[in-house]
This record gives C-alpha cells, structure tokens and sequence, in this order.
C-alpha cells in the first residue's frame, strides 16, 4: 500500500481525512522558473485539471485558466507550474481554535490534550508541467489565459539528435540513459540501477527524437517506458508485472467509500491473442526466439477457454538477451490478456496516484471485486472536484513455453 504518512501525520489520519464526507480541500499553485526553483505562489488559478496516462506518450497534462496578472512576473516560454492538493486532517480532540487556510480561514477543532495531535494541512504535489503559448480570452472585461500543459517528456520528445548517435556493444544501458537525459539538460532522474550491457552497436539516425531513443533502450532490458514523476523526477525501473505487485490503494463499496455511482465496466475479448512468439531478428546475432501462451483456465481469452490460437508474432532488431526476450514476451503477453476488463469509476479526489498503480476495486451494484491496473487517471483540481479512473483486470496468464 502506498503510505500516505507526511506532515507529522500517520497513513491512518490522512486516509480517515480523505474519505470523510466533510474532507477540506484546498489547491495551491507554485511557479517555478526553467530549472524547477520556486519563484512564488500563483494567486491567479481560476480552473485546472491533471490527467495521466500510462499509454501516453506524454504521461501526465495539465490544463489551467489563469486571470491575466500584468504584476506576476511570468515567463510562458520557461517557467513551469507545480500544482499541489491541501488536505486538512482533523485533530483528535476538540477544542476550538482558528487555523490559517491558505486562501481563508476556518475554525477547526484541535487539541492541547497529552498523547493528541493538533490538526493540520499535508500537500500532495501533482506533477511539474512546461506551458504551452497560452491562449487569451476576453470574458466580460477580464482577461484570461488558458494553458495546456505537460510534464517534462515534452522537453525529450521536441529534443532531436543533430548527427548519428551510436551507442557500442558492452555500454552500460543505465549510463547511456543518464547521457541521453544529460544531453537534453536534465539532472533530476530516479532510473532503477542496472549493470546490463549492449550486446552490439545501435544506431539512432539525426532526427530521431531522445525520448523515443531512451524507451527504445529501456525496451530492450524489459524496463518501464520513462515518464515523470509528482516532483519532476524522470523516473524508469524494472518492470515488474502487476500480478506479482502489492496493492497500492483500495476502493471498496462500504460506509467509507469515496466511489460515486455510476462505474461502467467494457467487455471485448473477440480478437485478444492468446499466443505469442516473439524472434529477435539482426545480421550480427544469433536469432533469439520466445513464446508465452496463455492458458489459464480462469482467462476467458486462453487458448483452454477458446479451444484454439489466436498467436500474436513479432520480429525485432534489438534485445538484451534471452532473459530479457522471455521478459518481453511475458509482458506483453500479460498486457493484452487484461482487455477484457476494461472499468471506469470515479471517486473523490484522491491525490496520491502515479504512474500504473495498482488498486483493489470493488463495486457491488456491477458485482466488481478484485484487483485491477491504473491505465490513466484524471482530477479536477476544485473543491468537490471528481476523480476518474481507468482500469483493466488483473489476471495470470500462464507462462514461457
């Protein structure tokens, strides 16, 4: 589970705060500058919203509505925006007293009581996000900025290379995504230590975009796709598949629920492989070959329920090694066996979601209980705001033939 502890407060106080039907909310703005160093607190934000998106180029977006401020010091072309959700957690004894919010005040209850704890904000920070031109608006006699914004991929995927770049055989993997992202002025990463190595020369023709490069490497040791962070860390590890990771969070139908009414759940298994058979095809290697088919008698789309193959094939220039193939395949394997338990729900807002979670759902009027992949999740960043979310099922799928 993902631990929610901050601010002084446990996981158990912030979660008790979340899913009270009188939770306070509250949103702040901050500007930072082109090297993501706070500049100050925008008091301007009229609208916005963060959307992620596990399948997204670009992983995390925002958009924002700004009132036209000629006394802000703002520069649309560098600096950046870095959203928070405030969260008030209840003490845990009354007696009243006023608090600071950050935009009013409000009297809350808190205690001086031995062994209790005053109440309190925590922050949630929501993602760093580059500007767009912004577009202005004349509503009334107000001027107004409407922003579409996005976290720092953007800078990876505009970033080219000028001449060839070739990466030789026995290069480490991890000090060639430091490099990559070095070339393109990043210093803030959090890449899972590796010390696998090429096994021959690649090439990346000029013109070829740095985050397309860097996935293409990450591919190849069966690593997560890059994508940045809450804090704007650019961020890639191991993957790892879904069926064997803990539960980050969960939802359930009871007297605690944040889940509105409403979920949908999509069901289209009509063409979903159930065999795959990946070859790794180069002049300079020995073919590498790999097969997983899924014959779980529990997955409706196995070749046990079907009665007969439906193979996914593929050729590919580069992998690791045999390891890394058998990876691959098993990946992909297991994310195309998911699709036929495609939900959207939505909640209140809940500000501590990333990049693919995995969520206990259960949502009694559908008959849902069990365990599902984030793919992509959107807040409206308001008071009262909703949450959406989109998940498939988990389920095994058998194993490397």
């Amino acid at each position: 589970m993902i631990d929610l502890a901050r601010g002084g407060f446990t996981n158990a106080q912030i979660v008790k705060a979340l899913h009270s039907a009188s939770v306070t909310v509250d949103f702040r703005y901050e500007l930072l500058d082109g090297l993501n160093r706070r500049k100050f607190d925008l008091p301007n934000v009229e609208k916005a919203s963060v959307d992620q998106s596990a399948l997204a180029q670009i992983k995390r977006v925002a958009k924002f509505t700004l009132t036209e401020d000629s006394t802000l010091d703002i520069d649309y072309l560098n600096d950046r925006i870095k959203p928070y959700m405030r969260v008030f957690v209840p003490p845990t004894a009354k007696k009243s007293r006023e608090y600071a919010f950050y935009s009013h005040i409000q009297t809350v209850e808190t205690s001086t009581n031995e062994g209790d704890t005053l109440g309190g904000w925590v922050e949630f920070p929501l993602g760093v996000f580059l500007l767009s031109s912004p577009t202005r608006k004349d509503e009334g006699g107000v001027i107004k900025r409407e922003i579409d914004a996005y976290d720092g991929t953007m800078i990876l995927l505009n970033d080219k290379f000028t001449s060839r770049h070739t990466v030789v055989a026995g290069s480490r993997y991890y000090d060639e995504f430091v490099a990559i992202l070095s070339s393109a002025g990043i210093s803030t990463y959090n890449i899972e230590q590796t010390d696998d190595v090429l096994p021959r020369d690649i090439e990346f023709e000029p013109g070829r975009e740095k985050l397309l490069a860097i996935n293409e490497l990450l591919r190849q040791i069966n690593f997560t796709q890059i994508h940045v962070d809450e804090n704007g860390y650019y961020t890639a590890f191991k993957y790892r598949s879904p069926a064997e990771r803990s539960e980050d969070y969960a939802y359930i139908t009871d007297g605690k629920s944040v889940t509105f009414d409403g979920a949908s759940e999509q069901l289209d298994i009509s063409e979903v492989p159930n065999v795959f058979t990946v070859i790794r095809t180069n002049e300079e290697e020995e073919p590498l070959v790999s097969s997983f088919i899924n014959d779980n008698p529990n997955s409706p789309t196995s070749t046990v329920s079907r009665g007969f193959s439906i193979v996914d094939f593929r050729e590919i220039d580069n992998i690791a090694d045999q390891t890394a193939l058998d990876a691959y395949v098993e990946r992909i394997a297991f994310e195309a066996s998911q699709v036929y338990g495609r939900i959207e729900f939505s909640t209140a807002l809940m500000p501590f979601h990333g990049y693919s979670n995995v969520v206990a759902f259960n949502y009694d009027p559908l008959g849902i209980n069990g365990t599902f992949l984030e793919l992509s999740w959107t807040m409206d960043l308001e008071v009262g705001g909703t949450m959406t979310h989109e998940v498939r099922q988990i389920v095994n799928v058998g194993g490397v033939a």
